[in-house]
């Protein structure tokens, strides 16, 4: 049985964006399906949605080769993007569309149908509640809010 690696990393506010893999066990109570894969997440920097070099090989590494396996199932990707509380809903929600628009466009753009790939943003109304961060900082918090999930299914 092969054991899902897990990166660790005390969430501060970097200038570039972080990647990370969650094992299936802990999200259990936001399945929709059956996981094909554990659920990553990209993190951001306040105010950019731009893919970093750091992001396209963590989702060539780890979504692209999940998706790309010889003879996968049928599978449907779910991407949703978050924000932090900064700024007002608008913003943020548009911030959360460019975010989620960029990651679908860069899975589109190695190959994979678009008809099997679902977006969905929601700004700030949906505040991390994962307790990834050991600090209890703002900043830390709101960190951890900036984000893209990617979930992958079987059909």
């Amino acid at each position: 049985m092969k054991t899902p690696i897990i990166l660790l990393v005390p969430l501060i506010n970097f200038n570039f964006c972080y990647s990370q893999q969650i094992l299936n066990t802990q999200v259990q109570s936001i399945e929709k399906g059956e996981l094909y894969a554990p659920i990553y997440s990209l993190y951001y920097p306040a105010a950019k949605w731009e893919l970093t070099n750091e992001n396209t090989e963590f989702l060539d590494s780890y979504v692209i080769q999940k998706i790309q396996k010889p003879n996968p199932p049928n599978l449907i990707i779910y991407i949703e993007g978050h924000t932090d509380d900064v700024g007002d809903s608008d913003y943020n929600m548009q911030l959360s569309q460019k975010r989620v628009q960029a990651v679908a466009d860069y899975i589109k753009s190695k190959g994979f149908n678009e008809s099997n790939i679902k977006i969905s943003w929601h700004g700030k109304s949906q505040p991390e509640t994962r307790k990834i961060a050991i600090s209890k900082k703002l900043k830390d918090i709101r960190y951890a809010n900036r984000r893209v999930t990617i979930r992958i299914e079987k059909l």
